[in-house]
């Protein structure tokens, strides 16, 4: 009994440390604002309008964005059994910003709760994954280094593409550029009353993926013997996948290696049952890319850095160890 109420406790800090990163990421900023201030309901009118108006909606978008994409990768990485997997790597990010710049210059309106953007986005997402699922299947001898070429290829081809439709819309697509590099800028209440819906939905598959993929460990065919529909768990893992990456792009732009850390780092501590692995991925993705939007906005206030070059200057040498410590593995 000591030995379970231990392990919740180690299961829970993470967020009790996620909880402690938005209090400081609240009083930070271009202005800072005393925490005492805020516990003692003393905030001026316009430090009350930054906190509730600015600051809050960005912080929940920001941990919604990483618990995205830190329990994409772990599903990833577990689906395709490659620990260099994630949504960004494969190219999922990079389709679902296809998509999302192609709606750009479609007026169409909107779908019932999802904004035309997410659809487009989506709909680029689930595209990309799907050559990439196609691409290691064909080579599956030799899946982990052709998951990785194929989907820097596709992602390489999306942001071709993707780069070509802004530069010859420049005028009507200018915006994207920006969104491209990863910003939580200007993000507001309503971009997450949109946003917050198909989130939860693609959290919630992801975390119902874990039972198939602790089974997939083995393998697919020992998988298949164990009674695993697996064309279903694949058909499930790539739609929660690119709904998942879809609503991150939306909302941040390309923001990459998260997806990769969160679950290293995780799989280090917790160990490899998915269940777990999953869940703490999204804590420990959302932590690192509410502290990574909070050093963006803060390190050269008042103006600001991409998130997403944040993320990928604390990202690449983690990916070269973690490529390194593979290659090594194997010799």
């Amino acid at each position: 009994m000591r030995t379970k109420a231990k392990t919740v406790i180690v299961l829970f800090i993470p967020l009790l440390v996620l909880a402690l990163l938005a209090l400081f990421a609240i009083t930070s900023g271009t202005k800072f604002i005393s925490p005492f201030a805020i516990f003692k309901g003393e905030l001026s009118t316009v430090d009350y309008i930054i906190i509730t108006k600015i600051r809050i909606p960005r912080i929940l978008i920001s941990i919604l964005c990483g618990a995205l994409l830190g329990g994409t990768g772990a599903v990833f990485q577990g689906f395709f059994r490659n620990p260099l997997a994630d949504s960004g790597i494969i190219g999922i990010s990079s389709g679902a910003t296809f998509g999302a710049v192609v709606s750009g210059l479609i007026p169409l309106g909107t779908f019932a709760l999802v904004s035309q953007i997410s659809l487009f986005a989506f709909s680029g997402a689930l595209l990309s994954a799907f050559f990439v699922y196609l691409i290691s299947k064909i080579f599956r001898e030799r899946s982990s280094v052709t998951l990785l070429l194929s989907g820097t290829a596709i992602g390489t081809f999306f942001s071709a593409v993707t780069s070509i439709i802004i530069l010859s819309h420049e005028k009507d697509l200018h915006s994207y550029f920006a969104w491209t590099c990863g910003s939580f800028n200007a993000k507001g209440w309503n971009e997450l009353l949109v946003f917050v819906i198909p989130s939860c939905v693609a959290l919630v598959m992801l975390e119902l993926s874990a039972k198939h993929l602790d089974v997939l460990v083995c393998g697919e065919q020992s998988a298949k013997a164990f009674g695993l529909n697996y064309n279903f768990v694949r058909n499930w893992i790539l739609i929660a996948g690119s709904l998942a990456s879809a609503c991150a792009v939306c909302e941040g732009g390309i923001i990459s290696f998260v997806g990769l850390i969160a679950p290293h780092i995780v799989r280090k501590l917790y160990g490899p049952k998915h269940k777990v692995l999953i869940f703490e991925s999204m804590i420990y993705g959302a932590g690192l890319m509410l502290a990574s939007d909070t050093l963006a906005r803060t390190v050269i206030a008042p103006s600001e850095i991409p998130v997403g070059i944040i993320t990928s200057l604390i990202g690449v040498p983690f990916f070269l160890f973690a490529l390194v410590k593979m290659n090594g593995g194997k010799k």
